[in-house]
């Protein structure tokens, strides 16, 4: 078979063998993973609002605590001192910023005191007789079937909406304390976009019925994310109700699902073009000078000039070359001359690697000693990178030490810079005529660039993101010191930044 024609054959078989392979792939390994991963991170979200609230809760409660710590100390003094114009003012006790009010009450509920907190002074949005009857009427038989000092909740008001609440139960000696405090928040469109927002969040309060219209246009159930990349959920109330619709926008989904996606096409005519590349190459290059090439080789035999050995099994005009080429083998075995090949570039990362690194900081000694120049060394490790992988994968382990390289070619820019992989997750920079204080300078702009990434990381003990640790070291080499001197006084200035806490530059 002619070689164009085989040659047409092999790349359009193997463009389509890499879009199946590739789909397959995609469709049954990656995205399954990708799918899980995000509704993981998906309920973590919901559980971390919810563990918020439960906090605020108990927060709430130490309110309520301070307020019975304020009126025992008003009880114990002399009967002689009128200290009740004061008692209105012990919800101010228990904290009146990010509250909107506190009720203060006797036993039977009757005698009502509302003192407003920050948001209802702010708003001058008081709420209802009604709705403090109806709040008293819910909270009271809680204190009293509980018999507990302090209770807290959350509750669905019909004429104040969804609030979060805490109260507690006093017994006090004199009858002019109030025995009932309730401390409220409003769990309304204004609270819950701050209340996320502090979480890292972004939720909104929809209406029950907006929630069961998107859950239907969308196609979604509670709690699974949409094709617009919003999460639908409930909180529940004391009664198990739901208390209040959410809305959370999540990030944008980081993975294709279609069957002819944007990605995956674009990656498969990048393919097909490069293949097309390759055929004009072979055609030209190749197949047309075939002939001629054969004539030639006859010439270099006689001449004794042979650079090549080539092996070709197919009886075509290539194999013709071939035959000739081996003839002259026969002539330079003797000649053979074995070559060398030293990469100088990291694979997966494209930046120098170890043998690079170690010619460079050789050269770089040479100079720095004739000229008396300073040179500084900077190694860098991530944090928790193990479990980085653990947790994201080999391929994601990947991603993350190519940004981290594209931050190193970025940051340190002079021709003499050496940026190198040295290890798993360790990189070292060595600075010719640089001095300490800025080494130090960008070692810490390295890590603030990889900072701004925001690249997640659940296994980092330190950070919810994936940080790195630097040391510096810097020498004026001479007859006493040397460049292995100036990488261990590095390698020991990370060892005291990883020691000290990580995520940071020691020297």
């Amino acid at each position: 078979m002619p070689i164009l024609k085989r040659a047409l054959l092999t790349i359009a078989g193997n463009v389509i063998v890499i879009f199946v392979l590739a789909l397959l792939a995609r469709d049954y390994i990656l995205n399954p993973d990708l799918l899980a991963i995000e509704r993981a991170s998906d309920q973590r979200d919901i559980q971390r609002f919810d563990q918020a609230l439960d906090r605020y809760r108990l927060n709430l409660e130490g309110r309520i605590k301070r307020i019975y710590a304020a009126a025992g100390v008003l009880e114990s003094l002399d009967s002689s001192i009128n200290w009740q114009p004061i008692i209105q003012h012990l919800a101010k006790i228990g904290g009146y910023e990010e509250l909107d009010y506190f009720i203060l009450a006797d036993d039977s509920g009757q005698n009502a005191l509302l003192q407003a907190g920050e948001f209802v002074d702010r708003d001058n949005s008081a709420p209802s007789q009604k709705a403090l009857n109806e709040i008293l009427a819910h909270i009271l038989p809680k204190l009293e079937r509980h018999n507990l000092a302090t209770i807290s909740g959350l509750y669905k008001s019909k004429a104040d909406g969804p609030i979060a609440y805490a109260a507690g139960h006093a017994s006090w000696s004199s009858k002019k304390l109030p025995s009932v405090y309730i401390a409220v928040r409003r769990l309304n469109h204004t609270m819950i976009p701050s209340f996320t927002e502090a979480l890292g969040l972004s939720a909104q309060a929809i209406s029950e019925q907006t929630l069961k219209e998107e859950l239907k246009s969308n196609n979604v159930e509670l709690g699974v994310r949409s094709n617009d990349d919003t999460l639908l959920t409930q909180v529940y109330g004391d009664d198990g109700e739901p208390l209040i619709s959410l809305r959370f926008k999540t990030a944008p989904r980081a993975f294709d699902d279609d069957t002819f996606s944007p990605t995956l096409m674009v990656a498969m005519l990048a393919v097909a073009a490069s293949w097309s590349i390759v055929f004009i190459y072979l055609y030209y290059n190749m197949i047309t000078p075939v002939r001629r090439i054969s004539n030639t080789m006859q010439i270099i035999r006689q001449t004794n000039n042979y650079n090549k050995h080539l092996v070709y099994k197919n009886n075509d005009d290539l194999g013709l070359l071939v035959k000739e080429c081996n003839e002259l083998l026969k002539h330079v075995s003797q000649h053979t001359e074995k070559l060398s090949i030293y990469s100088y570039e990291d694979a997966l990362t494209g930046i120098g690697n170890r043998r690079y690194f170690q010619e460079q900081l050789e050269f770089n000694q040479r100079v720095a000693k004739r000229k008396e120049m300073p040179l500084s060394a900077i190694v860098f490790d991530l944090d928790y990178f193990k479990q980085y992988n653990d947790t994201y994968g080999h391929d994601g382990g990947d991603k993350v030490l190519k940004q981290f390289s594209k931050i190193l070619s970025k940051t340190f820019t002079r021709e003499t810079d050496v940026i190198a992989r040295t290890g798993g997750e360790e990189f070292i920079v060595v600075l010719l005529d640089s001095n300490q204080a800025l080494a130090i300078q960008l070692a810490q702009r390295a890590l603030t660039a990889l900072d701004n990434q925001n690249i997640p990381h659940s296994g980092n003990a330190i950070s919810d993101r994936v940080t790195v640790s630097a040391g510096v070291a810097t020498l004026v080499i001479n007859e006493t010191s040397s460049a292995e001197t100036l990488i261990t006084q590095a390698d020991d200035a990370l060892y005291r930044a990883k020691h000290q806490g990580r995520n940071q530059v020691s020297e």
